[in-house]
């Protein structure tokens, strides 16, 4: 009698103290948003942060960038689709990219890439021979 007691008590118990989760994505969230850092053998490059809302361009400030300016600006819907097309082009959510060209000082770009929960970062070489990433590397030459 006693154990039918403590399991009733016991089910009472979990049933009104275990409340359905209140998990909810946060728009920002589950947008697109990608980071890239440009990183040398030299010192820090430009960072590049893109979200729905804003793109926002930050420069070193080490004198080798000259007089350049950083930028906060909208962010287009062309921009989000070619950004797009690049991730599912070259499976940048899935695929492990770590190239080192900084260590022979050269430059990397760091890209950090955040959408719907998932996150992942590659490191791809920011000059090439091999002709690999070369529309994604002009894209962000461009901005």
């Amino acid at each position: 009698m006693t154990k039918t007691i403590y399991l009733f008590a016991l089910s009472i118990f979990l049933f009104l103290g275990c409340k359905k989760s209140d998990d909810k994505v946060n728009p920002e969230d589950s947008g697109l948003k990608m980071e890239i850092k440009g990183i040398s053998g030299w010192g820090d490059g430009v960072n590049i942060s893109i979200d729905q809302n804003k793109t926002e361009i930050k420069y070193p400030k080490d004198g080798l960038s000259g007089s350049k300016k950083d930028k906060v600006y909208k962010t287009s819907e062309a921009t989000l689709k070619q950004l797009s097309s690049y991730i599912n082009t070259y499976k940048l959510m899935d695929v492990k990219i770590n190239e080192c060209a900084r260590c022979a000082d050269g430059l990397d770009y760091v890209i950090t890439i955040k959408s719907e929960g998932r996150e992942n970062t590659v490191t791809i070489a920011a000059y090439r021979t091999d002709g690999r990433y070369t529309d994604l590397l002009d894209f962000i030459n461009k901005m």
